[in-house]
């Protein structure tokens, strides 16, 4: 039974990967220029060829407009966000050890979300699909009135309400997040174009360097559960420090100018975590094994600024 137990506890410390979604927030406040991407070879060449003749009025009236920077637009239509929808998976996949017998859990996880902000009004449904073992999903509204910021859920069992803080409302702020992605310092290219929901999207590929990821898990507090597994917190430091880059891909709607999706591979990242989590247990961990074969998040967003009107339901309050 206390095999048992360890493996349920480390089940549920891999919820933690959920605190990766608000992973950008950790350089929200970053300079938007240092996180410009690159310029192309062709574009730096152009800049600084100064031997090139200057124009005469004639040339200048026909030169074509100069095509605005996607990145640097997203940035600007971000400052100015008034609604959004968005939606949120995540995929995992896990291998469970105990005493040579093994067991693979497959998830996926999935978040749909309406905001609209003053005042603040958030619609979430949140579904955890395991397979063969069901599926569990948790409806949620949160709305900023007179008396406070209210949460209302429900996970089946009923309506329940708690006030929390303004601030706890941004772990499911989609729109920040996506918003920090873009001001975050992490290396944005261009990486040609996709289709997105079928429009034409611009694509940059950066990179989430392994020291960045581990102070966002300090700050985000998702290494806080590690107290269940009889983990002493000053052993934690030391479990994050090899979890590699990240590479993270984004979006931007080519009519709109609007980031429209971003997706982060964790799988090294997480699979490293879990074997530092059980060497971090000692003997308590023997006999246990845990891979991450399969971690992925990724992030929609759309109808920005024309989200549909709503309101948190009478029923709902009056439970």
């Amino acid at each position: 039974m206390k095999k048992r137990n360890k493996i349920l506890a480390l089940l549920l410390t891999a919820a933690l990967s959920m605190s990766l979604a608000a992973c950008g927030k950790g350089n929200a406040d970053s300079e938007t220029a240092g996180n410009a991407p690159a310029e192309t070879g062709t574009e730096a060449e152009a800049d600084t060829d100064t031997e090139t003749e200057t124009p005469d009025a004639s040339e200048e009236a026909e030169a074509p407009e100069t095509q605005a920077d996607p990145f640097a637009e997203a940035q600007k239509n971000m400052m100015d966000v008034k609604s959004v929808d968005a939606t949120m998976d995540m995929e995992m996949d896990m291998v469970v050890g105990a005493n040579g017998e093994e067991q693979t859990l497959e998830s996926v996880t999935t978040m749909d979300m309406s905001c609209i902000y003053d005042p603040l009004l958030m619609r979430m449904d949140i579904t955890v699909d395991v397979g063969e073992a069901g599926s569990v999903t948790t409806n949620m509204y949160v709305e900023n009135t007179e008396e406070g910021c209210i949460m209302y859920s429900n996970d089946g069992t009923g309506w329940k309400s708690q006030e929390i803080s303004i601030t706890a409302v941004d772990e499911y702020d989609f729109s920040t997040d996506m918003g920090a992605y873009l001001n975050g310092n992490y290396n944005f290219q261009e990486a040609g174009t996709e289709e997105i929901d079928g429009a034409n999207a611009y694509k940059y590929t950066g990179t989430i360097t392994g020291e960045e990821m581990k102070q966002l898990m300090l700050s985000s507090g998702a290494m806080n559960s590690v107290g269940q597994l009889g983990i002493d917190t000053s052993q934690v430091d030391g479990m994050l420090d090899d979890l590699g880059d990240l590479k993270v891909d984004l979006w931007i709607d080519e009519a709109t100018m609007y980031p429209v999706k971003y997706e982060i591979d964790m799988t090294s990242a997480m699979d490293t975590l879990m074997s530092s989590l059980i060497d971090a247990m000692g003997e308590q961990g023997e006999g246990l094994t845990m891979s991450v074969p399969k971690l992925i998040m990724s992030m929609t967003c759309k109808n920005y600024n024309a989200v549909a009107e709503f309101s948190v339901p009478e029923e709902v309050k009056a439970e």
